[in-house]
């Protein structure tokens, strides 16, 4: 059809330019290309491409592969044939696909050419026909047999690739695809056609000046051009975008919910335009629709839009203030990411890699995003899925892969969970990923890390998202099950088939795979090898076969993953559903694979209120056509149909017919319909229909593929007009109808059957037609999911059972009786009416059209097949819907807002004329040069071009500046009147100006003077005074230096002098004994002065101070002796003032004395195990130290005197000790403890202080006596040394060692002698034994008898403790000195000899006191 619209097109050119030659007096040449170059006038004056050797101007035409002529051609055009050929009349067929074919092959396809040479030798004398050579852009050479019938390039708009194409001069398919061409040559890959876009895909990212296509920046561009106040419609000058539809619709969408915004010609869908907005409804919801073949780009599309209507919704969010409102903001993004988080799940687990696509679509969904139009802000979204290909799941051809999630989980997940999930093995493990070896991908790494966080985006915890990975390896692990034939003869069916049964490799794979799923494995197993049947009441389980039993294991895989995909997009709708007064939308209706009950809300539905309404996107599989096309293909490629359909009745039957009702003069386009097509799959007219035929197979015996035969045997009765093969062959037999949209397959046709598409001829191949269409799960297996003992899992697998087993919705031309009794709900009635509802919901909303291309089969970039491109733009209609599009009349709108708008282009004498819509058409009419062609007027609406409404709305515009520009004039009267009173005011203004800067001007001069001398004085006396200082301080530095000169030790310190001091002096005593006499004197004479400086800068001690208080106390004395006594006042204060500095000045016994407090201080401290107190008591040694080492330094005195004086105070203190044993040292201590409590009780702090200090002083003396016990312990120790030196043969060592032992013997002896004295209190009270007890750290009660066992007990626990802190074991000593302070505490309860005497003593004394006070009381009590 489109190759005789061309040459008709040729034809009507070439009569043209032959009157032209003829008005000019001359004949037409029969060379071709001359007459070729006289065309080149219709170029309408643009600027022609000259030719770089010959300097002529360069005439370019659309090469046409139809015209060429091969060799082939022309050996048959030398050797006529033998019988002259009959010619057909009708060429549709094999010749029209025969040119069909040569053009989509041709990679020169409408490539621009220029002529070389004509070919004489090539001329025909019974043609007009002039060959010529041409040569392509490309650099090829080719023969064309027809110069007149190439199309010239005649206008730059050819050259330039036009953003629109509608805005070329001749727009013909060679036009329309050079300009496509030519734009994704630059990567102009979007291109608009009217108000559809077209889209080609780039395979690659495109950026503009260094950011994406898609950038942020982008979209604001797009949305400010569309938001600004211009009335020359600011966006239409952005070139074509995706951005530019989304916001088209967006925009339409608010601007449908003001209805105080004033009326616009709009660009009005004409569905929309003939049936009036439902009741309650003002908001007008937009749809865009999104088509092409898989590979074309759909999804990444849908993606765009997406992240495009999310963005500009953030602009939008503005709180009643005017300022961004936060709150509303944050909870915005929030949804807008969940919105946007649904994409990349979906494709994980909905996508997968086809021979023609990476990322290919296997499910359709139509996405509803839900707006709010007063504020613009997103409130939810919903999700609709179609028809996911569950046939993926089990097998793939060779070069395809199975859904994401398969290969994101065994290559993203962490060796943790596939330990867990027992993936370790591998893609190549797995039958349904086709025990493929396959290397790990980064884009599945990165993958599976963002379906993790978009799991995370709707709600689901670690512990959901573990258990849902898990239905993906479950999947998994049930390919891996395989069976084999049990051979038993007496099964029912024996001779037929053998039973099967699990075969032992393969059951680890079915216990992993029940485990994930929580079900039984006795269930699962059961429920794959045999089968139910009722019979009479009774139940009778069915052995299956091994094909029988793979068959069932099929269907639980894909029960289980499909009841997981479907159970997600509930999921995600539950959580960007639309929300009215914070109450979320909830679906009560059943989940099917379809998911109508996550459909968007009916119209009914509360969510519609009058401010709301919605952007439904649709991203639906492209049309498919492989080497073997199935079930699935061929419902992909009905619901491409009856989306074809929808684009067909909006763009070109309804416009039609809009055309018609309103009586516009309109002659009809005709264009592809593809209504025959549907009605053959679907039913219609008298037809039955595919789908009906296909559900009606299933019914009778025999197997599936017995089914599928028979279904494809009545297809070809029906529609292939083929007569049925048991009737018997006669003259009178009936054939059925052919249909023109089927056709029979010489070969093959039992199983095979073609339908001829409007993208093109599909060959269908019915294996497991029947089977895929009912579906039927065994009840067995449906009853497997809710027998899960997972609560999830539970809820997964009733997503998809909750509308099994519903009616289907039949068709017209059906029984509904024998459908609901026959057979249950089938796949293809189920995706059926879900289209159906899906078109229903779409011919409510005005559409916006995206026709994705593909440029290449080999999704390569930079590279246009044009032939692809050529075949995909037929078979979409775009040159139908160009022609509609520059033709009809796109522009509409009512009579009465087209008056308003335009009644201004009026002068007064023409608007009084007459008034209305007729006479101000007229009079523009007449004014504007335009014909009725440009614009007419219907009943109710008036119906304009494209171009004559926008030279409206700019006349309009210049009406109104041309009105401003009035109004501006007399403004300027007015102004100019005003101006002259103003002048006037203002000179006198200035005179009085000038008058005051005068009197300003002087008294500034005279401050200036003023303020000149005030500096000038300050700066002097600033100068005098500077002087001054510099002389002061040359002055002192004078001094300095010459006291200096006079003194040179006046710069050095005591300690410098002092060294200085000691080396003279060490120097002299050198050369005295060298006899250097000389030499001796001079030090000598030396040493005197530097002594002398030395002694006046010695540091003042306290010896020094109490020997200047003596001297002064004796002049003092002495004044007083010679009654002088005005000397004795300043004697009498400088002898106070030195007094005073006693205090500041200690003595070194004093500095001694504090040294030793310090000490005791720490060794207190760490007896107490209060390390933080003894390390700061050290901090406090080291101070006091440095005191008494700057004073023993100043006095001439050495720190050795005082370790000296220390060690003989000690050892002194040890020969005078008054003890012998430690027990007479312990009984002192109860003793002087008992006396501190007593003190403490009379409240006698003082003396208890004073005793407290004696006990502290013999508590310090038990290092001095060592108990039994531990001389014991070191006794042993010792005599291990002296083992060990002796075994070294160190016998020196172990001789001083020996000593050592003799004298701790000697001690142990009289140690033991004393203790000995200690009674033995076995025999004691009870009471007694029972208080002498303590815990020890190991929680064990210990009991002591006696004093010398608790001893004992304190020895042995101090040398562990002390073991414990040499290993650093603070902890474990902790606990050892606790239990060491509790046996101290016991001392008390088991007092020695001497402690007993002494307590006797004392109550004798205090008994023999209250009888001498006659207290005889007392004295019976004491008794």
């Amino acid at each position: 059809h489109s190759f005789r619209s061309r040459t008709k097109l040729q034809k009507a050119t070439t009569a043209t330019m032959a009157k032209k030659k003829k008005k000019g007096g001359g004949t037409p040449k029969t060379r071709g290309h001359d007459s070729l170059k006289a065309r080149k006038s219709m170029g309408g004056g643009q600027t022609q491409a000259v030719d770089l050797v010959t300097g002529k101007a360069k005439v370019e035409y659309f090469f046409d592969p139809t015209l060429a002529i091969t060799e082939a051609a022309a050996d048959a055009t030398k050797t006529p044939a033998k019988t002259p050929m009959k010619v057909k009349n009708n060429l549709s067929g094999a010749f029209e696909a025969e040119i069909n074919e040569v053009l989509y092959s041709s990679r020169q396809l409408f490539y621009p050419c220029t002529v070389i040479k004509t070919l004489d030798d090539e001329k025909k004398d019974d043609t007009d026909a002039v060959p010529v050579l041409v040569k392509t852009s490309d650099g090829i050479l080719h023969k064309i047999s027809d110069s007149a019938k190439l199309v010239q390039l005649t206008c730059p708009e050819d050259y330039q690739g036009l953003p629109d194409v509608l805005h070329l001069p001749h727009v013909t398919e060679a036009s329309l695809l050079h300009a496509l061409r030519v734009r994704y040559s630059r990567d102009d890959i979007y291109t608009s056609a009217g108000p559809i876009l077209v889209s080609v895909n780039p395979y690659k990212e495109i950026t503009i000046k260094g950011k994406s296509l898609y950038s942020e920046d982008q979209m604001m561009t797009y949305r400010n051009a569309s938001s600004s106040s211009t009335p020359a419609h600011a966006e239409d000058n952005l070139p074509p975008h995706l951005f530019k539809v989304a916001d088209r619709a967006y925009s339409a969408l608010i601007a449908s919910g003001a209805p105080e915004i004033e009326p616009h010609i709009e660009e009005e869908d004409a569905v929309l335009s003939m049936s009036p907005h439902p009741k309650g409804r003002r908001v007008r919801d937009q749809s865009i629709i999104i088509s092409g073949e898989s590979g074309a780009g759909k999804t990444e599309a849908t993606k765009i839009i997406m992240k495009y209507l999310a963005r500009i919704t953030k602009k939008a969010v503005i709180g009643e203030t005017g300022s961004p409102d936060k709150s509303a903001s944050a909870d915005v993004t929030s949804l807008e990411d969940r919105v946007l988080s649904s994409n990349p799940l979906l494709e994980s687990f909905g996508n997968a890699r086809t021979l023609r696509n990476d990322n290919s679509s296997r499910f359709g969904k139509f996405i509803e995003i839900s707006f709010n139009t007063t504020s613009g802000m997103i409130i939810g979204a919903s999700i609709s899925n179609y028809l996911l290909e569950k046939t993926r799941i089990t097998t793939q051809i060779e070069g395809e892969r199975n859904y994401h999630i398969f290969y994101q989980l065994l290559t993203g997940a962490d060796e943790a969970l596939l330990e867990e999930l027992d993936l370790t093995a591998g893609v190549a493990a797995f039958r349904y990923l086709g025990n493929r070896s396959a290397q790990k991908s980064r884009r599945d790494v990165k993958g599976f890390e963002e379906t993790k966080d978009c799991l995370s985006q709707i709600g689901l915890s670690d512990d959901d998202q573990k258990l849902i990975l898990s239905f993906v390896a479950a999947t998994l692990h049930l390919g891996n099950i395989e069976f084999e034939e049990t051979g038993d003869p007496d099964g029912e069916g024996a001779g037929e088939s053998e039973n099967a049964r699990i075969t032992d490799a393969s059951l680890p794979s079915l216990n992993k795979a029940c485990a994930l799923l929580g079900l039984n494995e006795d269930e699962v197993k059961e429920a794959i090898l045999t089968k139910l049947l009722s019979v009479g009441g009774k139940t009778i389980h069915k052995p299956q076969n091994v094909a029988q039993a793979q068959d069932k294991r099929d269907a639980l895989a894909k029960m289980a993953y499909s009841s997981l995909f479907v159970w997600l997009v509930g999921r995600i709708n539950s959580t960007i559903a639309p929300s009215l007064d914070g109450r979320k939308r909830l679906d009560s209706v059943g989940l099917d694979e379809f998911s109508p009950g996550l459909r968007a809300p009916k119209k009914s539905d509360a969510v519609t209120k009058l401010n709301t309404g919605f952007i439904g996107v649709l991203d639906i599989y492209g049309f498919e056509q492989f080497d073997t096309n199935g079930f699935e293909q061929l419902l992909i490629n009905y619901a491409n149909e009856k989306l074809q359909r929808h684009f067909n009745r909006h763009l070109f039957e309804v416009e039609q017919e809009l055309y018609t009702s309103e009586g516009v003069d309109w002659s009809y386009i005709t264009f592809n319909d593809n209504r025959p097509c549907l009605e053959l799959i679907e039913g219609g007219s008298g037809s039955v229909g595919l789908l009906n035929t296909l559900d009606d197979a299933w019914g009778g015996m025999g197997s599936a593929s017995e089914k599928d035969v028979k279904f494809v045997s009545h297809l070809h009765q029906q529609f292939g007009g083929l007569a049925s093969p048991s009737r018997k062959k006669t003259n009178g037999g009936s054939h059925g109808n052919k249909h023109k949209n089927f056709i029979t397959p010489k070969f093959g046709n039992d199983r095979q059957f073609i339908i001829v598409h409007y993208a093109g001829e599909v060959r269908y191949t019915a294996n497991g037609f029947v089977e895929k269409n009912v579906e039927s799960l065994s009840n067995e297996l449906k009853d497997l999911g809710s027998h899960s003992s997972l609560d999830l899992a539970k809820e997964i697998f009733a997503a998809s059972a909750g509308d099994e087993g519903s009616a289907s919705v039949s068709d017209l031309t059906m029984t509904p009786g024998r459908r609901s009794t026959i057979r249950g709900k089938s796949v293809a009635s189920q995706f059926r009416t879900s289209l159906q509802k899906l078109v229903v919901d779409l011919e409510l909303t005005q559409p916006h059209y995206i026709r994705c291309i593909k440029p290449n089969l080999d999704k390569s970039s930079d590279s246009f097949n044009s032939g692809e491109v050529l075949r995909q733009l037929r078979y979409a209609g775009m040159m139908e819907t160009i022609r509609i599009r520059r033709e009809g009349y796109a522009l509409r709108e009512d009579h009465e807002s087209f008056y308003n708008r335009f009644h201004l282009l009026l002068n007064p004498e023409e608007a009084a004329e007459g008034e209305g819509i007729s006479h101000l058409v007229k009079v523009l009419s007449e004014r504007l040069s335009i014909t009725d062609a440009d614009w007419q007027i219907g009943h109710t609406k008036i119906f304009l071009r494209r171009e004559l409404a926008n030279k409206l709305e700019l006349l309009a515009l210049l009406r109104v500046h041309a009105a401003a520009r009035t109004l501006g004039r007399f403004g300027r009267f007015v102004a100019e009147r005003r101006a002259s009173t103003l002048l006037t005011a203002w000179g006198r203004l200035r005179l009085h100006m000038l008058r005051i800067h005068r009197e300003r001007k002087a008294a500034t001069t005279i401050q200036a003077a003023f303020l000149m001398v005030k500096q000038r004085e300050q700066y002097r006396s600033m100068q005098i005074s500077a002087i001054k200082m510099q002389s002061f301080q040359r002055r002192n530095a004078a001094i300095k230096l010459v006291e200096t000169m006079r003194d040179p030790y006046s710069d050095m310190t005591f300690a410098e002098l002092k060294a200085l001091y000691e080396e003279e002096a060490a120097r002299l005593d050198e050369a005295a004994e060298n006899n250097d006499f000389k030499t001796a004197a001079d030090i000598e004479a030396n040493i005197a002065p530097l002594k002398e400086a030395m002694e006046a800068k010695r540091p003042l001690t306290r010896t020094l101070l109490e020997s200047m208080i003596r001297e002064t106390q004796a002049k003092l004395d002495d004044a007083l002796a010679q009654k002088a006594y005005d000397e004795c006042g300043p004697l009498q204060k400088k002898l106070n003032e030195l007094s005073k500095k006693r205090a500041d000045l200690p003595t070194v016994a004093e500095l001694k004395e504090a040294v030793r407090k310090a000490e005791k201080n720490v060794a207190d401290a760490a007896a107490r195990r209060d390390f933080a107190a003894a390390a700061s008591g050290q901090a406090a040694i080291d101070a006091a130290k440095k005191r008494l080492e700057a004073a023993l330094e100043a006095e001439g005195l050495l720190p050795d005197d005082i370790v000296d004086e220390d060690e003989e105070a000690k050892k002194e203190c040890e020969e005078t000790s008054p003890y012998a044993s430690r027990n007479d040292l312990e009984t002192d201590i109860s003793s002087l403890q008992k006396e501190v409590e007593e003190a403490i009780s009379f409240k006698k702090f003082k003396d208890a202080s004073e005793l407290q200090k004696k006990v502290d002083e013999l508590e310090l003396l038990r290092e001095k006596y060592p108990t039994v016990a531990e001389i014991e312990v070191k006794l042993s120790s010792m005599k291990a040394d002296m083992d060990s030196a002796i075994q070294n043969k160190d016998f020196a060592k172990a001789e001083a060692i020996h000593g050592d032992i003799d004298v701790l013997e000697e001690k142990l002896k009289i140690e033991k002698e004393r203790t000995a004295e200690v009674p033995d209190q076995t025999g004691t009270c009870s009471g007694c034994s029972q208080a002498a007890s303590a815990v020890d750290e190991n929680g064990e009660t210990i009991q002591f008898t006696s004093r010398s066992e608790l001893e004992k007990k304190i020895g042995e626990s101090s040398a562990d403790l002390g073991k414990m802190i040499a290993a650093k074991d603070f902890k474990k000593a902790t606990a050892v000195q606790g239990f060491v302070d509790q046996l101290e505490s016991l001392r008390p309860l088991l007092p020695t000899v001497s402690e007993m005497k002494k307590t006797l003593m004392e109550r004798r004394k205090k008994m023999n006191t209250a009888i001498s006070k006659k207290d005889f009381a007392k004295a019976g009590e004491i008794q």
